[in-house]
């Protein structure tokens, strides 16, 4: 009966450490810069490891021109997704590593 109390208080302090362990790696997200640019160089996003950007720059004149808006809208949005998906990689990394790659939904 006490190996059953032993084993759950064993459980509740690694809960307790990956939840310190998990408080660490999002405020190393938070430092975590990603960027993104589309296929023509028009645009780059830059994201933080929790997918906040932090800037969206319009690199080609060309780009800015009115009968590019279609093309330059579909590069801003490629640029944010490749920032975003790399940040989101980055993310699921360093929280498989916290988790020790137990696949926790919500988490990775």
């Amino acid at each position: 009966m006490f190996d059953g109390l032993k084993d759950m208080g064993k459980l509740m302090k690694q809960a307790k450490e990956m939840r310190s362990k998990m408080k660490d790696v999002q405020k190393q997200l938070k430092k975590v810069l990603t960027k993104g640019r589309d296929s023509r160089g028009w645009v780059e996003a830059e994201a933080d490891g929790e997918v906040s950007f932090t800037y969206i720059k319009i690199l080609s004149d060309e780009a800015l021109e009115l009968r590019n808006k279609p093309d330059l809208e579909r590069a801003i949005a490629q640029a944010v997704n490749e920032a975003a998906k790399k940040s989101k990689d980055i993310a699921t990394q360093k929280l498989s590593e916290v988790s020790g790659g137990l696949n926790i939904p919500g988490l990775t």
